[in-house]
């Protein structure tokens, strides 16, 4: 017959663990889990990198156009502007029309007579004065007599085509007229008598045009009063002559004093 069991002995050292066991079969999913507390917002990220270039969207419909905003206010007018360069000489033009004739004087076929008087001028030893001179070199300077250098008529010989001046030898009534082109640029004539002005003549020149412009005048003269044509400004000089563009200085006595 077995015995007795004895006492229980001590227990013994902690042995090697043993090797993992094949995994066991997944349980059942639990039930969610209750929501837990928001957590403190977290440090902000680096920035991305730029995507890819998208293609742009379709164009929207227009909106509708707002109310008419109120004008303003009108600013004050500029400064005018430098005056500007001299352009290029251009093409000559064509000849214009000729001119009518001017009104004849009261010669009588022997001399001029002095209305009202009949004191007669020596019409024998003594030519009218009356002269008709033409300019021959184009764009003369400003500030001093123009010369009209070719004569067609020079009665008594006073007027000087060296220097383009009118001297008076015969006290008398006088008519000057004028008749002169512009071309490349804006042309301002003076008609001077003892070397102050009388009336000026002004033409706006039109690019790619040949324009004209005309005076005249009767003057009162003693002997020895001189008149001439001046250009009183560089800025409007444009004085033309050419071979078939005559620019003209004419005078001659109306009646002697």
């Amino acid at each position: 017959m077995p015995g007795e069991p004895g006492p229980t002995g001590p227990p013994g050292s902690l042995g090697f663990p043993g090797q993992k066991g094949e995994d066991g079969i997944w349980g059942p999913r639990g039930n969610p889990g209750l929501k837990g507390e928001t957590g403190p917002p977290g440090h902000s990220g680096q920035p991305g990198r730029p995507g890819e270039g998208a293609q742009p969207g379709p164009r929207g419909f227009q909106g509708p156009t707002g109310p008419k905003g109120e004008a303003g206010v009108r600013g004050l007018p500029g400064a005018p502007g430098a005056v500007g360069l001299s352009g290029q000489r251009g093409e000559v033009g064509e000849p214009g029309n000729k001119g009518h004739p001017g009104p004849q004087g009261p010669y009588n076929g022997q001399g001029y007579k002095k209305p009202g008087n009949g004191a007669e001028l020596s019409g024998t030893n003594l030519e009218i004065p009356a002269f008709t001179a033409k300019l021959t070199n184009p764009f003369p300077l400003a500030g001093s007599p123009i010369i009209f250098d070719k004569l067609l008529h020079n009665g008594n010989q006073d007027y000087n085509p060296q220097n383009g001046i009118f001297t008076c030898s015969i006290p008398g009534i006088y008519y000057f007229a004028y008749h002169v082109h512009c071309k490349g640029g804006n042309v301002w004539v003076a008609l001077m008598k003892n070397n102050e002005p009388v009336m000026y003549t002004y033409d706006e020149y039109k690019k790619g045009l040949l324009d004209q412009a005309s005076g005249s005048a009767v003057l009162p003269l003693r002997k020895g009063d001189t008149v001439h044509l001046e250009l009183p400004s560089d800025q409007a000089a444009g004085l033309y002559a050419g071979q078939y563009v005559h620019s003209i200085f004419s005078g001659y006595l109306l009646y002697s004093m």
